[in-house]
């Protein structure tokens, strides 16, 4: 198949998993890349400290946007900063018991969107599709 056929195709699949990733927050105050940063968060945070620097890795974004992201959850009650006890200029991000009581709402969402995406797809074609995205990864120099 031609590669700018491919690309399209592509592109636009990715416009529409957005779209459908937003529509698993559509009825909560939470924006998708919120319910997004909260489940990454709630995961992580089970065997590690998560820092802005961890948000900005996951998320592939600016620290300027990662900083925006965090202030918004933080106003309006889901995440904190909090100090380290060996180094002050480092603040880890932890949930509120705001983000607490609606932990497992945000699992189960992203738990279904997931499986809503690779739906009645085979396993020997989800192991192709990972080679094909983990060499497309590979092949953008990051």
């Amino acid at each position: 198949m031609e590669e700018t056929k491919l690309m399209e195709k592509y592109d636009r699949l990715n416009r529409k998993m957005r779209r459908c990733f937003a529509g698993y927050f559509a009825d909560t105050p939470l924006t998708s890349i919120q319910g997004l940063t909260l489940h990454y968060i709630i995961v992580e945070s089970q065997y590690r400290d998560v820092f802005p620097k961890d948000l900005e890795d996951f998320l592939e974004i600016k620290g300027s946007s990662v900083n925006s992201l965090i202030n918004n959850l933080e106003k309006n009650g889901y995440l904190r900063r909090e100090n380290i006890s060996n180094d002050g200029r480092y603040k880890k991000l932890v949930l509120t018991d705001k983000a607490c009581a609606i932990r497992e709402d945000i699992v189960s969402r992203v738990t279904a969107y997931m499986k809503n995406m690779f739906a009645g797809i085979p396993e020997e074609d989800l192991a192709v599709f990972e080679r094909v995205i983990t060499k497309m990864t590979g092949n953008t120099g990051q």
